[in-house]
């Protein structure tokens, strides 16, 4: 998640003649960073884990409308879903089909998870996400009383879930935590994402809290003019 906010926010610095006045929506470029890996889900279905869901091309047709429609503006969010792949999959991951439907084989680095090479890529994602939403004032924005703020339960709960569906493969939680303290390198993952877990919860919060009062203030005003 947080390298697509990284990348994505790249791309939108990079990108010429666009008007910086509007803001990336940080809850979208979030939940579209592990969209890809919606394929673990569809394994019922008789979808197999990184093939076509990696690929190049497959999230170009899926664009294709948003290309023709918002034009340059749709690029950061195009690259916040190819990075997951592009970038983090092919250099960890067994192998991705990132070329199909033109060639299926798979293609990786398969530097492996969990290794030093990976929580590093990790924690810089995390460190450089947290220094680009200060600098850009998201992290204000984002903390702020703002009922757009709800958008970041979307996040929240792909993030709950990746953690669910990968701590159902252990036979009790127990064994899932006494693996998960038995090395310094999960221990690191672990508090990265308990980091961004709570970010996006305190977010999440804020925009209930908008909500909220909105709410009180409409009964507020409707008791006044009764």
């Amino acid at each position: 998640m947080t390298w697509a906010y990284v990348w994505a926010m790249i791309a939108w610095v990079l990108i010429p003649g666009v008007k910086r006045g509007r803001k990336l929506i940080v809850s979208a470029i979030l939940i579209l960073g592990i969209l890809p890996d919606a394929d673990l889900l569809l394994g019922s279905l008789g979808v197999v884990h990184r093939t076509f869901m990696h690929s190049f091309f497959f999230w170009i047709i899926i664009f294709l409308p948003l290309f023709i429609i918002f034009r340059l503006k749709s690029i950061p969010y195009f690259v916040a879903v190819v990075q997951h792949f592009a970038f983090g999959d092919l250099l960890m991951g067994r192998g991705v089909m990132i070329f199909w439907p033109f060639n299926s084989s798979l293609v990786g680095f398969n530097i492996g998870m969990p290794s030093l090479i990976d929580v590093a890529f990790e924690v810089a994602g995390l460190l450089l996400a947290l220094g680009i939403i200060v600098y850009c004032g998201d992290l204000k924005r984002l903390f702020s009383i703002d009922k757009s703020n709800i958008f970041m339960l979307l996040p929240l709960l792909a993030l709950l879930a990746s953690a669910l569906f990968f701590a159902s493969h252990w036979s009790s939680v127990n064994l899932f935590a006494s693996y998960l303290l038995s090395s310094n390198l999960l221990t690191a993952l672990a508090i990265g994402h308990l980091i961004l877990f709570t970010f996006l919860a305190v977010s999440t919060l804020q925009g209930l809290r908008a909500l909220r009062t909105k709410k009180t203030h409409q009964n507020s005003v409707s008791s006044r003019h009764v």
